[in-house]
């Protein structure tokens, strides 16, 4: 489970092979929630920065870094051949494999002054463009190393706040952030901890400088990621605050059920195997001891382990390979010399011995198997168990768990058997274990693969998440289990076939890959750069494209798949926790478990079942995987003229235009020329005024949803194999539908998919039996997940409180409930019929629709996709007129004078006069939560500088508030201030700190207290420091895409914006984001005379000052504020005191009330309003 890895505001971190649950706080959205409540990353550690260092300073950064430096008559062509010298190149960029469209270039290098194997990546730009650059160090060493619990946790910490050369505990932050907003961050994994930045930078001529050098940015963020490696602080007045903030982390994981059960598999581990360790650490654990032996133990686990041959850097940078590889030496340089082995390749060689103690009936020895510490994790005594669980929130699951050899293992790297075993075990087709499952009404879902991976041995997992009807029948559900691996047993002659299918669609992945994110590319490949016995060559596609089929290593991998090597893990909510030995808690965490043996005739039973259920049988081979890869933008051009034109970025630009347009369709188009992919997105959103008419009708199409999504699974699963992927959502405006991957195949899915979605509603109203019960699956899987959202975290919680009460049509949860149970469901259940009728009313009665088809698709095929939407959808509805269009907007929460008129005077008083108060239904959530909700308008009153100056100070406030309420104060581990937008596109900055230390209100009044220092942060700031601070925001809003998907999300993000206007503002703004930035970029090089009518500092600032005092400011008349809190059960005495004060609502009837006195925001778009378009013409 990685530990401290909660990421940034730039994106996901990518989840390798090794299946690791993670730290990270991301927003769940309930059934009824459509729009984001945080950034999908949550900063969790001090690793998220807003800077102070204005980019007018940037060009004395270099004086940080110290570069090699010149000296008497010593010349830079010297130098540069000195560098060269100081360079052993592994691999240069003539001999890596990439696929078509990586226009990158690659260098593997060695610095021979101190070991360390760096991947260098040139992704050079047109000048102008902006992009980011990202770097990564992964160190062989994790909580496995722990001589103190969560001591490699902490020391993770530890290593961002500060070192010898830069001393302050944000520098680093700083620096990064005034480049786009940078960030980074780190994880701690079992045997491994990597730390990664990004920062957004612009590719154009620096000073004394061409664009092929490394940038300003880059280098100093490379020197500052260095020092962690070369002498980092530990300074001892840190050591408190830290504690705590994994302390508070740890109190976070307690009331998860992912936490909980990945700590329960460890106690049942081999408790002589390191994984068997508490890896998190707490308070306890870590200032047990003593703080003088915390900080020894800290400084020898660096010592140890921080080593130059034990480490590995990635860098992806804008300047060429030459100028990375020199940045690098000048900064990496300075790492001691060290040399050796991976240390668990070390390990390997040494105890060789325990490698071959395998199990008598392998045929094969995998030697890395219990070879690295000497004891298996899990063995004999530990398998052959069946272990049941209680969870916290409503879920039922079955686990089996088979202990198998390393992925690592020698025998295991080319052949990858784990692969086509746990492609054949999850398969979703007819025949397969999860369509028989399905079809007798016990299955949620089904998942195979690796479930846990370490040096020296690995967990292949089978996950079944079953319905109360399937929990009922666990045993059988067993049965089908071990008879479908006997099958694969049985047919293992059939294997071949699937190797190379999944082989043909792994080449043809590799072929078409677009570039991912840099920060996580290089977070992965400094992984990798471990692998000794990789060529480096096959660097960028590892084995999987040579991968050839071996029967006898896939026989003895799955031969590991027997009963007598499993540990089956039952988690049942329906359990109940008795008194009696049989049932233990798990120290950390607290998950009751009980372990029982399994019973020998059962286990003879699953390894050789005396019948097979006559409805399994293996998959046929993938048809939907497509031979046509002939590109719409060369056609009618030779093979030459089409391969060598030059790529013109400036085609990213042209927008898609409307090649119908009309008052039931818009279908907007755009063929690609640039990214020069096989690949096409096609995009349809149905709006409808019926979807959200009542609680009732959002649940059957909700319930709808899930039927659909279910059932498609035998039509088109071989087509998400294939790379053809599909999405059906409902939303409170309409459905929205999506289908992307190779455009050979699009059509054929689209036609499917829709011409089921006629042909369910059909069936379903005809009564059919079977589908029967995936409504009663549907309906029962729906309540559970709706009830289980008030077991979320506090901060979500109080996230979708406050929802309820800012925004005008919004129904409440229970709402939802009790249409599905109790008195009002049995009054008038809901029934399959009906679900179909209100289901085709969503999507064919009154409508009307926006399309896009983007990517290697020409006019005529999209001209056949508008064909098929005015079959399908459009030739049986009605038009849907404006006014019948569904509008959703946004409510002003009352000022402090309109609050008194309200609720009474007392409310006049105070600067938040409008609370939601609530307490968390579980007793065991020891968090509470408090989220300050300001709000700044609406978009049409902002406009475009208004919008620019909010993004500006909640980028700021970010970084102040962090630092403030988080690493000093220590008011919970997740802390964070957002730009938050509700129904009608209204905006507020958000403040949000959970923790376990304080009731709600303290929180709040702590939070208050910081906006009070941040005003005063802000005066304090220079013009030219608001100016570098607003020069990253505008980077961020004007980087560069890297793919055909971020365009395609771009384009179809701007016309989703006005779906819902009227016919003289519903003209996309495609380059709306390059107006807001203008609003932001101050021109340093404008005389005296241009400075009366241009931006200035001292202009951006004093506007940025207005903003907050109007807005934000406690003591502003005009300040519209609500606080919304959670209250732990701990704190009982104080919810039950304060919700009955004035200004305090505490229950849905409250908020209707309340909403009554309440006036709305408009929902007119900024970048369409002038004196033309204010009325229709």
């Amino acid at each position: 489970m990685k530990l401290g890895s909660t990421p940034g505001r730039r994106g996901a971190v990518a989840m390798a092979t090794r299946v690791v649950f993670c730290s990270l706080m991301i927003v769940k959205a309930t059934p009824w929630m459509n729009l984001p409540v945080l950034p999908s990353r949550h900063r969790a550690l001090s690793f998220t920065s807003s800077s102070r260092k204005p980019l007018l300073q940037l060009q004395s950064t270099t004086e940080d870094v110290k570069l090699s430096s010149s000296s008497g008559t010593t010349t830079d062509k010297d130098n540069e051949a000195t560098m060269s010298a100081d360079v052993e190149i592994l691999a240069d960029d003539d001999i890596f494999l990439k696929p078509e469209r990586d226009g990158r270039q690659y260098r593997m290098i060695k610095l021979k002054q101190n070991n360390l194997k760096v991947l260098l990546v040139s992704d050079q730009m047109a000048e102008g463009d902006v992009g980011v650059e990202a770097a990564s160090v992964h160190v062989q060493a994790g909580h496995y190393d722990d001589t103190i619990p969560g001591l490699a946790h902490f020391h993770e910490h530890m290593l961002f706040l500060g070192t010898a050369k830069y001393p302050k505990e944000d520098e680093y932050e700083n620096y990064l952030t005034q480049y786009g907003g940078g960030s980074a961050n780190a994880y701690t994994d079992m045997e491994d901890t990597n730390y990664y930045f990004s920062i957004t930078t612009e590719n154009k001529d620096w000073e004394n400088k061409d664009s092929s050098q490394t940038t300003e940015g880059l280098t100093g963020a490379l020197d500052r990621l260095a020092q962690f490696f070369i002498k980092p602080n530990f300074d001892p007045d840190a050591v408190d605050r830290e504690t705590r903030a994994i302390d508070s982390e740890y109190r976070n994981g307690k009331t998860s059920d992912s936490w909980r059960n990945y700590q329960a598999l460890k106690s049942f581990a081999n408790q002589s195997h390191p994984f068997a360790k508490f890896g998190c650490g707490n308070l306890e654990t870590l200032t047990s001891q003593g703080t003088d032996v915390l900080l020894k133990e800290l400084q020898n686990f660096w010592d140890t382990y921080y080593q130059s041959y034990n480490l590995r850097l990635a860098v992806v940078g804008h300047g060429s390979l030459d100028a990375l590889q020199k940045t690098v030496q000048e900064t990496f340089g300075g790492l001691p010399f060290s040399e050796g082995l991976p240390r668990y390749e070390q390990a390997i060689e040494a105890n060789k011995a325990a490698a071959t103690s395998t199990a008598a009936t392998d045929k094969l020895v995998f030697e890395h198997e219990g070879a690295v510490y000497g004891v298996h994790a899990f063995g004999p005594e530990q398998l052959g168990i069946v272990r049941s669980i209680v969870p916290l929130i409503e879920s039922r699951s079955v686990k089996v768990h088979f202990a198998v050899p390393p992925l690592d293992d020698p025998l295991l790297r080319d052949t990858r058997p784990y692969r086509v075993l746990s492609h054949l075990l999850g398969h979703e087709s007819p025949g397969s274990l999860h369509s028989l499952l399905n079809d007798e009404g016990y299955l949620n879902g089904l998942s195979s693969g690796i479930g846990i991976e370490s040096s020296d041995f690995s967990l292949f997992s089978i996950s079944i998440s079953l319905t109360p009807k399937g929990m009922a029948n666990k045993d059988k559900v067993l049965d089908l289990l071990f008879q479908w691996i006997a099958l694969l047993r049985q047919n293992q002659d059939q294997m071949g076939p699937y190797h190379d299918e999944m082989r043909q669609i792994s080449n043809m992945g590799f072929k078409f890959r677009e570039n991912s994110d840099p920060s996580d590319f290089c977070s992965g490949a400094a992984d990798l750069l471990f692998a000794e016995h990789a060529e480096p060559s096959e660097f960028l596609c590892g084995s999987s494209l040579k991968a050839e089929h071996d029967p006898v290593i896939t026989e003895a991998f799955l031969d590991r798949l027997r009963p007598e090597t499993s540990l089956i893990v039952i988690t049942n909510s329906d359990l109940k926790q008795e008194s009696g030995d049989e049932w233990t808690v798990e120290p950390w965490y607290g998950a009751p478990h009980k372990d029982e043996p399994m019973d020998p005739e059962q286990m003879k039973s699953w390894e050789s079942p005396p019948k097979f259920d006559e409805r399994l049988q293996l998959p046929e081979l993938n048809a939907y995987i497509p031979n046509d890869f002939t590109l719409r933008c060369d056609e009618g051009k030779d093979e030459e003229s089409s391969t060598s034109e030059p790529l013109d970025s400036s085609e990213i630009l042209v927008p898609p235009v409307p090649l119908v347009d009309n008052d039931r369709l818009r279908l907007w188009h755009k063929m690609d020329k640039y990214w020069r992919v096989p690949k096409a997105f096609i995009r349809l959103s149905i709006m409808s005024p019926d979807v959200y008419q009542s609680p009732r009708t959002m649940t059957y199409h909700r319930i709808f949803q899930r039927i659909l999504n279910d059932d498609l699974n035998s039509f088109v699963y071989d087509a998400s194999l294939a790379g053809c992927n599909y999405r059906v959502s409902c939303a409170p405006s309409g459905y929205r539908l999506s289908v992307n991957g190779y455009s050979q195949k699009l059509p054929f899915l689209l036609d499917t998919l829709t011409s089921r979605l006629f042909s369910l509603v059909d069936e379903m109203k005809a009564g059919d039996p079977a589908l029967k019960e995936k409504f009663d699956q549907a309906r029962e899987g729906l309540c559970r997940e709706t009830k289980n959202y008030r077991l979320d975290s506090p901060y979500e919680v109080a996230n979708y409180n406050s929802r309820l009460l800012m925004e005008e049509n919004v129904w409440y949860l229970d709402n939802y409930i009790d249409e599905m149970e109790g008195p009002s469901a049995e009054r008038a259940p809901l029934t399959m019929e009906e679900c179909a009728d209100v289901a085709k009313e969503g999507f064919s009665s009154r409508i009307k629709c926006e399309a896009l088809c983007m990517g290697n698709m020409n006019s005529e095929e999209a001209m056949s996709v508008a064909d098929l939407i005015s079959d399908k959808f459009l030739a049986s509805s009605r038009a849907l007129s404006d006014v019948e269009i569904p509008h959703y907007r946004s409510l002003k929460m009352p000022t402090r004078d309109e609050a008194s008129k309200i609720f009474g005077p007392k409310t006049g008083s105070k600067s938040t006069p409008l609370v939601y108060a609530d307490i968390a239904y579980s007793e065991s959530e020891e968090n509470s939560s408090v989220e300050l909700i300001l709000q700044a308008g609406s978009e049409l009153e902002m406009g475009y500088e208004g919008l620019a100056i909010f993004d500006l100070i909640t980028h700021i406030a970010y970084n102040s508030a962090y630092n403030q309420l988080r690493t000093v104060e220590q008011l919970g581990y997740i802390v964070s201030v957002s730009a938050r937008r509700t129904a009608g596109s209204a905006w507020s900055m958000t403040v949000i700190v959970q923790g376990s230390v304080a009731s709600p209100d303290k929180l709040e009044e702590r939070v208050e207290a910081w906006l009070q220092s941040f005003r005063k942060e802000l005066a304090e700031m220079t013009a030219e420091e608001i100016a570098s601070e607003a020069s990253a925001v505008a980077a961020q809003l004007l980087e560069s895409d890297t793919k055909l998907s971020q365009e395609v999300s771009a384009a179809w993000g701007e016309i989703l914006n006005t779906e819902d206007l009227t016919k003289s503002l519903r003209t996309p703004s495609f380059d709306r984001l390059e107006k807001l930035s203008k609003e932001l970029l101050v021109d340093e090089d404008c005389d005296e005379e241009e400075e009366k009518t241009g931006l200035t500092g001292d202009i951006l600032k004093g506007r940025v000052l207005t903003f907050f005092d109007k807005w934000f400011a406690a003591e502003s008349p005009d300040r519209r504020a609500l606080s919304a809190r959670l209250y732990s059960q701990k704190f009982q005495k104080e919810f039950e005191a304060v919700r009955n004060e004035p200004g305090v609502v505490s229950s849905f009837a409250d908020i209707r009330h309340l909403k009554q006195f309440l006036s709305s925001w408009p929902t007119a778009p900024y970048w369409r309003i002038d004196e033309s378009t204010l009325t229709e013409p």
